[in-house]
């Protein structure tokens, strides 16, 4: 199906585009034979190297809109889309990541009861070529065995909430969620211009405002880990402090949810934010290691109190159940908390 811009598709597709030359063809070429035909890429050209440009330029289909703006990072390029995505439905892929050919149509069948959400499994392929699932494999696999592939306050919310707690502790990775454009504009969702990290507290922002979802059963993106690619997680600078960042406003924003009193749930998102902090500890460089302890020190006393209330027997079990980086990273936040 081929749209014109007067049309409303049922799908926009967020791509952004910085250096990656001619792996932006891969991922392209990957939307635009899909087997679902209703949809928009917003392809966002982030001050893109003039090699990137050149691939993006040499596509001219009517169902790609060019966006082109100076450098100003991804989360600036992904709410540059959002302004003018036109879907019901808004999903995002980064320029060197693809997708199958049938995911726009799994995650749009997953949308039948119009969730807020629609979260997706994925495939990582490693350096040498090694294909897995992606690392949440299991949260999915726990949904699926529990027949909760859908779930809505409305029908039933305890169910729902029991289901939140294994979504809070999904990958916050942008490629693995496909979002209603009504929910992220009556909750005012964007990206946080300026910070690393970003998927992290966009992931976060979903969960504790979540109202209903679906699950799609089969991977609809494949994550490509690259040697020339360049990622927040392949350095060791000062860009680890924006987890400090990112880690008070997740945990402030959670904290106003309705969903804050699941004293569960609230370790989940407790202990998902401290393993990322506990990674930036032990990967920032060792010139950046006593400021980077300290700042987390300062962080960690000005928490909501209830964030540092030892959690009772029954709740740290049902917590630490959900995943083997539960019980260290809330290990980590306790070396923090004073007697």
């Amino acid at each position: 199906m081929t749209l014109s811009r007067s049309a409303s598709p049922r799908l926009s597709c967020i791509v952004t585009a910085f250096n990656e030359g001619a792996l932006a063809a891969v991922s392209l070429d990957s939307l635009l034979t899909q087997s679902f035909g209703d949809f928009e890429i917003l392809l966002v050209d982030d001050g893109a190297s003039e090699q990137t440009r050149r691939v993006l330029h040499s596509y001219d289909d009517p169902r790609i809109l060019h966006i082109r703006q100076a450098n100003d990072g991804l989360s600036s390029a992904r709410n540059r889309a959002l302004g003018v995505a036109r879907g019901d439905y808004v999903c995002f892929l980064d320029a060197d990541d693809t997708r199958p050919p049938w995911a726009f149509e799994a995650m749009m069948a997953a949308a039948a009861d119009n969730p807020d959400c629609v979260f997706s499994p994925g495939i990582l392929q490693e350096l040498r070529q090694e294909t897995h699932p992606f690392y949440d494999e299991r949260h999915f696999h726990a949904l699926r065995a529990e027949g909760m592939t859908t779930g809505s306050a409305t029908r039933d919310a305890k169910a729902l909430q029991h289901a939140l707690r294994q979504l809070a502790c999904v990958e916050p990775q942008s490629a693995n969620k496909m979002v209603r454009r009504a929910f992220l504009e009556h909750h005012r969702l964007r990206f946080p211009s300026g910070l690393f990290f970003e998927d992290i507290l966009f992931h976060n922002a979903i969960v504790m405002n979540l109202q209903s979802y679906g699950i799609t059963e089969l991977p609809t993106f494949t994550y490509f880990r690259r040697y020339a690619r360049t990622q927040i997680t392949s350095t060791s600078t000062t860009l680890r402090f924006d987890a400090i960042s990112t880690a008070i406003n997740t945990l402030h924003l959670f904290s106003q949810s309705r969903y804050f009193q699941d004293t569960t749930l609230r370790a989940l998102v407790l202990a998902a934010t401290f393993k990322l902090l506990k990674w930036s500890a032990e990967s920032v460089s060792h010139e950046h290691k006593p400021a980077f302890a300290q700042a987390l020190r300062s962080m960690v006393s000005g928490l909501d109190p209830r964030y540092r209330e030892p959690l009772d027997a029954k709740t740290q079990a049902e917590a630490t159940a959900h995943a083997p980086w539960v019980a260290p990273s809330l290990d980590y936040l306790n070396s923090f908390v004073g007697p």
